[in-house]
């Protein structure tokens, strides 16, 4: 099977766990914790197959199934703080480190 096929499928079956999932918890009421944390369990799960495939990983989907853990999370144990400001604070410090430090220089190697 050609790679692009795999990530096809892989794509394919990622949502339809997704609707699956989302149908099961809508229907059993398990709030709305559990049901952030299954859509967790299944992106972060997808792409660990991904990569168990030898199929890229797609950064972006780790970082958005990290996002519903966290909210998730945050909404099962009842934490009575808003999530949205730590959030911002989060994005905010690693917009900095990432764009506005300045980075080391590259040592050059004797190759080059």
């Amino acid at each position: 099977m050609h790679q692009h096929d795999r990530t096809s499928r892989f794509d394919a079956a990622g949502w339809a766990l997704f609707f699956i999932w989302v149908g099961i918890a809508w229907l059993a009421d398990v709030g709305l914790g559990i049901g952030l944390l299954g859509v967790a369990a299944i992106t972060l799960g997808m792409q660990a197959i991904r990569k168990a495939f030898g199929v890229p990983v797609e950064m972006f989907w780790i970082v958005v199934g990290i996002g519903f853990a966290v909210a998730g999370l945050w909404q099962w144990l009842d934490i009575q703080r808003p999530l949205a400001p730590f959030v911002l604070i989060a994005l905010g410090v690693a917009l900095f480190f990432w764009r506005v430090l300045p980075r080391a220089p590259r040592q050059q190697t004797e190759s080059e």
